[in-house]
């Protein structure tokens, strides 16, 4: 009888955390490892449902460097994300926003607007999940001011100003998750390239990251 008990009471464990899961609305989540360069990055998301899509929402998150903490390089993301389900475990997910990037050094500050989209297809049960991703960053436009330092070294009439489609980025791998009530633990990795599609100077990334929906 005990056994029994204890049975049931671990289904009603595991149904109760399912549910409360499911109800969350927003979560907040950080992520940390090699992008680049090594990066943190901080996102908040909101789940909501958008007309005929149920599974939708709108995410913000702040990227910043660590190995050396620089308050003038960051980039903030933003933007809409939206899942359908092929069935009840096979989902596809899409993420469009915009992309604010900045940079400084002793050379030249540079402030870049772009887009980024993300398209994910893959295996989503309660407690995992594992996905194929292919993303692409385009950056539009870029104003660009160069140091003194600059104009003296390599090109004393260099221009100021903004400059268009400055960079681009595509990255296609693997996403890994674990879940458990309320909270989501993941890895991302996979290659690197230009939007081009030539080889980046570092051509992988790999990241560990965790959540918790509220």
């Amino acid at each position: 009888m005990r056994t029994l008990l204890n049975s049931l009471l671990v289904v009603w464990l595991c149904a109760h955390a399912a549910d409360v899961a499911a109800q969350a609305r927003d979560s907040i989540g950080i992520e940390g490892g090699f992008e680049s360069t090594f990066i943190t990055r901080a996102t908040y998301a909101r789940r909501m449902e958008l007309g005929p899509l149920r599974d939708a929402g709108f995410f913000a998150r702040l990227t910043l460097p660590i190995v050396t903490p620089d308050l003038s390089d960051w980039a903030i993301e933003g933007g809409l994300r939206a899942g359908v389900r092929a069935s009840d475990a096979l989902r596809l997910e899409l993420v469009l926003g915009p992309v604010l990037r900045n940079t400084e050094n002793d050379l030249y500050a540079a402030t870049g607007l772009g887009i980024g989209a993300t398209a994910r297809f893959g295996y989503e049960a309660l407690h995992w999940g594992v996905s194929a991703e292919l993303g692409h960053e385009q950056l539009l436009t870029t104003h660009v001011s160069h140091s003194e330092v600059y104009r003296a070294k390599a090109y004393a009439n260099a221009k100021d100003g903004w400059y268009g489609l400055t960079g681009s980025t595509t990255r296609a791998g693997l996403r890994a998750a674990v879940r458990f009530s309320a909270f989501e633990i993941f890895t991302r990795f996979g290659v690197a390239a230009t939007g081009y599609l030539q080889p980046a100077l570092l051509p992988f990334y790999l990241t560990l990251g965790g959540s918790r929906s509220f």
